[in-house]
């Protein structure tokens, strides 16, 4: 049987922090708000007017989503069967100390005497060599996470040109602004762990498995956001990407 344990790094990795570069200045995502505030408001038939809604300043969020990449390697055991085929007179074959009847039931003499009198000759019968296979497995995956700590997908750059230069200076001033999964790095390690082992069978005896960390970082977007409010205070919230300029 496979362990259905938490599979351990064989390594401590080193969480990498990121921040990607801010493109744009709060007056540059007002600018955007007020092209696009009505949007928020009403339906594609009626729109409030702009002097309608208001916008507050929008405030700067660094978001975080984390990286990993592992590799994971496995030595086990499977039971396996193998159909081979033998002459019609082997009523047994012996391969080592084993031996491995064959398949008819009715006994060698029997079919071979019907197929003659068919005119069909002699035939092949089949041999079933139940084996024990020992096999090594070696996998690479990676994943995404949120700070909502769910899977996903990421389309940013992490060039060196879209990155801070000075992290952690960025981080202290938006420390009360930052958005992180509540995951525990064990617990990171745990999904990536669950999804290279996915695919291995259960009916397995592991002989040595090896699960290594490449790669471990967390990668942190600016997002502005804000509050817009139309003439009746319904109130909506406008997340725009502040790498990209775009409404999220």
């Amino acid at each position: 049987m496979t362990d259905k344990t938490n599979l351990t790094p064989s390594n401590t990795p080193t969480k990498e922090t990121i921040v990607l570069r801010t493109q744009f200045l709060p007056q540059d995502i007002m600018d955007v708000l007020n092209k696009k505030k009505t949007s928020f408001f009403g339906s594609a038939l009626r729109r409030p007017k702009p002097d309608e809604i208001k916008v507050d300043i929008p405030q700067l969020y660094l978001e975080q989503f984390i990286f990993i990449l592992g590799h994971y390697e496995i030595d086990f055991d499977r039971n396996a069967s193998y159909m081979i085929k033998v002459d019609p007179d082997v009523v047994e074959v012996s391969i080592g100390d084993e031996k491995f009847p064959i398949l008819n039931e009715s006994g060698t003499w029997k079919k071979f005497g019907k197929k003659m009198k068919q005119g069909v000759g002699i035939s092949k019968q089949d041999l079933e060599l139940n084996v024990v296979e020992n096999a090594l497995k070696s996998m690479t995956d990676s994943m995404y996470f949120d700070h909502n700590g769910l899977v996903t997908t990421f389309g940013y750059s992490t060039h060196s040109d879209a990155v801070e230069n000075y992290v952690q200076r960025v981080l202290d001033v938006n420390k009360d602004h930052i958005r992180r999964t509540e995951m525990t790095d064990d617990e990171v390690f745990s999904k990536l762990s669950q999804k290279l082992k996915e695919s291995l069978k259960h009916d397995l005896k592991i002989n040595r498995e090896e699960y290594v960390i490449a790669e471990f970082r967390e990668i942190l977007v600016p997002i502005y956001e804000t509050k817009c409010y139309d003439k009746k205070n319904k109130v909506v919230i406008a997340r725009i990407d502040a790498v990209t300029g775009k409404i999220i």
